[in-house]
C-alpha cells in the first residue's frame, strides 16, 4: 500500500545526533499545533507544553536525571506533560461539581500527553526533523516539576529533543504481527516464537553497533537495565514523586 503518510511512519526512528542548526520557532508551534490534534477524552486535552530554552535550566535538568549526548546536541527541548490543572480549574469556574480521586486524573491525563507526543515525533519526521524521547524525567519528577513551576496536578511526563538529524540510522527490529496483534481474545506468545523474534532481533542489533562495547546482547542489556534491587528503589521514587504531584493516592 502506497501512502505518503504511513511512509513517514514506517521509516521513523529515534535520532540521537543533530547537526548545529536552530529549529525555527515557526516549526516549534507547527509541532505543538499537530500534537493537539491527537484525540483526547471528552475533549479535555488534558497536557501542556513546555519549550526549555533556558540554559540554566538545561543545567539543572542534567543534574537531576545526568546528561546524554542527543540531549547536549538537540537545540530543541519540549517537556511534554500530563495536565489535570488546567481542567480542574475550568471545572471550578464553570461550577461544575465533581470530585476526581487521584488515579482518575492519572490515567486519561497521561494517555491525552502520550499521544500528543506521539503525533509531534510524526510530524517533526514529515518537516524532516529527527527527535528521541527522554524518558529518564521519570527518574526526577518531583525536582523536574519544582524546577518548571509545575503546580499540583500537572506531571512531567516525557522530554522530547528535536532538531536536524546528523544521522540515518537503521530501523530498529519490532515483534512480528502475529506476537501482537490478538483477535477476540489475548494470546501470549509461545516460547518458540519469542525466542525466534529474540534471537533475529539480537542478531540484527548486533550487526548495527546497537550496544555499547560492554554489552554483548539485548538480554545483558534489559538486565542492566533493570536491575532488581535499582528498579524496587526506582518504584518507591516513583509512589513519592506522584503522589506529591497528587497522581496517587
Amino acid at each position: 500500500m502506497q501512502n505518503p503518510a504511513l511512509e513517514y511512519i514506517f521509516k521513523r526512528r529515534s535520532i540521537r545526533k543533530f547537526k548545529r542548526k536552530q529549529v525555527p520557532r515557526e516549526l516549534i508551534n507547527k509541532l505543538v499545533e499537530a500534537g493537539q490534534r491527537a484525540p483526547t477524552g471528552c475533549g479535555m486535552q488534558t497536557y501542556s507544553f513546555i519549550l526549555i530554552t533556558d540554559k540554566n535550566i538545561r543545567e539543572e535538568i542534567y543534574k537531576a536525571i545526568g546528561k546524554q549526548r542527543c540531549m547536549e546536541e538537540a537545540p530543541t527541548w519540549i517537556l511534554v506533560c500530563a495536565d489535570m490543572a488546567r481542567q480542574l480549574e475550568l471545572f471550578e469556574v464553570l461550577g461544575i461539581e465533581t470530585e476526581m480521586g487521584s488515579l482518575s486524573k492519572f490515567v486519561p491525563a497521561v494517555v491525552d500527553a502520550a499521544l500528543v507526543a506521539e503525533n509531534m515525533v510524526i510530524a517533526a519526521e514529515m518537516l524532516g526533523l529527527g527527535s528521541v524521547f527522554i524518558g529518564s524525567v521519570w527518574a526526577a519528577m518531583k525536582k523536574i516539576a519544582e524546577m518548571l513551576v509545575l503546580p499540583k496536578d500537572v506531571l512531567p511526563l516525557v522530554l522530547l529533543c528535536l532538531g536536524y538529524p546528523d544521522e540515518s540510522p537503521p530501523l530498529r527490529p519490532r515483534w512480528p504481527l502475529e506476537a501482537v496483534l490478538h483477535e477476540n481474545k489475548y494470546a501470549l506468545p509461545s516460547k518458540t516464537v519469542m525466542m525466534n523474534y529474540y534471537e533475529e532481533a539480537n542478531k540484527q542489533l548486533v550487526e548495527m553497533n546497537y550496544f555499547p562495547k560492554s554489552i554483548r546482547s539485548w538480554a545483558e542489556h534489559w538486565q542492566k537495565k533493570f536491575p532488581t534491587e535499582e528498579m524496587k528503589e526506582w518504584e518507591e521514587d516513583l509512589r513519592r514523586d506522584l503522589k506529591a504531584l497528587g497522581f496517587v493516592p
